[in-house]
Order: C-alpha cells, then structure tokens, then sequence
C-alpha cells in the first residue's frame, strides 16, 4: 500500500519487523529513508511493567527479511537482548522422560532399566526426526516432540545416547561403578 504521494514507505506505517531477540514486533516509520538501505523507525517493549520506546531503523536482511536494527548509542537499546530464547536441551528432555515415563505409552508398564529407556528415547528422536511419526512412543510423547523444533531432535538424540552411557558405567541394581571411571583431565 502506498500514501497519497506514492511512496511505500512513509513516516507513521507499521510493519512487522523481526528484532535481534528473534521476536518480531510492529515497529512505526519515524522518519524519511536517510539512505538506500534503511529507513529511521522505533518499536516498543515492555520492561518493568511499563512500555519503552527503542528507537532504530529497518533494514533487510539477506533473506529479504525486514529486520529492526537498534541504535545502540540511544538510551534503551540494551531492553532488546542479543540472543533468541532457545528451549534448554535439559529441560526438553526432561519433558520427553516424563511423557515417556510408563513404556510405550502403557500406564501399566514401567521401564526395568534405565539404559532401555534412554535407548528408546534416542531412537524416537531420530525417527520422529526423519519420518515424524513414533507409534510406539504414546501420544504424550508426540505431543512433547511436536512441540519441540525440529533441529533441537538430533541434539536430543545424542543428548540421549551419552545418558545410555552414562547409564552404562553404574550397575543397575545396586549403582556400583561396573568400569573404572575415565582419568581426570589434565
């Protein structure tokens, strides 16, 4: 859409930009395009209850993306942090044990070894990876995985495979040391 005067980009427009956190937010044109690149605008977040002002401009990315670059010597740049949330490897994990608590997705059955259950839980990584389906895993456990982003799933495979051998170097009766443990490192 274009104002009266014909151009696209006009001071007082709203456009979803995507911001360095990862989120996007509508930022507001302040101003005319000071270069061919970018074009002066302003997004607001809410820090400590209250909504602040960041002021920036917009610009593209490689992707064609449109992306809102703080001015970092301004007084609020620091609100927008640097790194997009990420879901704790750990934390999605523990989610996937917990769904997958009772084998196979039977309240009657319980795993006999922890190792087992680890095994399992990596092989359904890498399958609902590859194929999106894990008929053996019940339905809490796909409603774990599909929530989860697909390039965290090998991550939680291997996350898995090193517990199995963690799982590996106990005794599963009596949780004595079966292999010396590895020497420290130096």
């Amino acid at each position: 859409m274009r104002n009266p005067s014909g151009f696209q980009f006009y001071p007082g427009k709203r456009l979803p930009a995507l911001c360095r956190d990862g989120v996007t937010r509508s930022a507001v044109i302040t101003g005319q395009a000071d270069t061919w690149f970018s074009v002066p605008a302003a997004v607001q977040v809410t820090s400590g209850g209250k909504r602040r002002t960041v002021a920036g401009f917009l610009s593209h990315d490689m992707a064609g993306t449109v992306c809102f670059r703080a001015y970092l010597y301004r007084a609020n740049h620091a609100l927008i942090p640097w790194t997009s949330h990420k879901p704790r490897l750990a934390a999605a994990a523990l989610r996937l044990i917990k769904a997958t608590a009772y084998g196979h997705g039977a309240p009657g059955y319980i795993w006999d070894w922890a190792t087992d259950h680890s095994r399992a839980l990596a092989r359904g990584c890498i399958m609902f990876y590859a194929t999106g389906q894990w008929p053996e895993g019940g339905c809490a456990a796909r409603a774990v995985l599909r929530r989860l982003p697909p390039e965290l799933l090998p991550q939680l495979c291997r996350f898995f495979d090193k517990l199995t051998g963690l799982y590996r170097l106990h005794d599963p009766i009596d949780q004595s040391p079966v292999a010396p443990p590895p020497p420290p490192l130096a």
